[in-house]
């Protein structure tokens, strides 16, 4: 097997962004997306291989996608969110890479590109190999990277309770000594806006040291 599930999760969607996720569906074997507001349910167009999972209570992103994750029969999970854009042919590009290399790895990850039209965009998380100690220090490992299912399942998914929760994923993973690539390829761009968001509230109150002793690394 070296099928992909594109995993969506997404609350008050901006729109347009997700829209461009699904209209790349015909490259993956299925599509798994979780929605819990009625806008962004009936504002875009799903395509024949979407499973929707559509929930009016509020969860976090993680309780989502541990939920659509659940579902997803791909061997390879890619997750993403609707702040996040991937260039169709790169995006392309990737999946051939997989499906030719499945065997060998357990986690392709890649810089990321943030910013937007306006203020531009970056590079960061440019980091060939993988150093635990540096991974520690700040994540540098992008969220919409592709993991084999077993890796998810191995992990436990994503803890919903704790700040920075795809951070301690990351780190659970590189513990548990799965087999890394680095696909030096701009894939991965993840939108900025003016909104406050979790992250932003989280980073105001984060207590590094808990966190990590929390994880049991320190």
């Amino acid at each position: 097997m070296n099928n992909i599930s594109l995993v969506l999760a997404t609350y008050q969607a901006n729109i347009p962004l997700l829209q461009k996720a699904l209209d790349c569906s015909h490259l993956f074997n299925e599509v798994v997306l979780h929605v819990n507001d009625r806008l962004t349910a009936v504002n875009v167009e799903v395509p024949k291989n979407c499973k929707v999972i559509y929930k009016e209570e509020k969860c976090s992103v993680e309780e989502a996608l541990n939920d659509a994750i659940s579902l997803a029969k791909g061997e390879f999970i890619l997750p993403f969110t609707d702040d996040d854009y991937f260039h169709p042919e790169n995006l392309t590009y990737l999946i051939n890479f997989i499906k030719q290399h499945y065997a060998d790895y357990d986690v392709v990850h890649y810089p990321i590109w943030s910013g937007n039209d306006k203020k531009g965009w970056r590079k960061w998380g440019d980091e060939r190999e993988i150093n635990f100690d540096k991974l520690l220090d700040e994540n540098y490992l992008p969220f919409s990277s592709v993991y084999r299912k077993s890796v998810w399942e191995k992990i436990g998914g994503y803890k919903h309770d704790i700040p920075f929760s795809d951070w301690a994923f990351w780190i659970k993973v590189v513990q548990q000594n799965f087999k890394f690539y680095y696909l030096d390829n701009p894939i991965y761009y993840h939108l900025e806006n003016h909104k406050i968001t979790l992250a932003n509230k989280q980073s105001k109150t984060f207590n590094k040291t808990k966190f990590l002793k929390d994880l049991g690394v320190i």
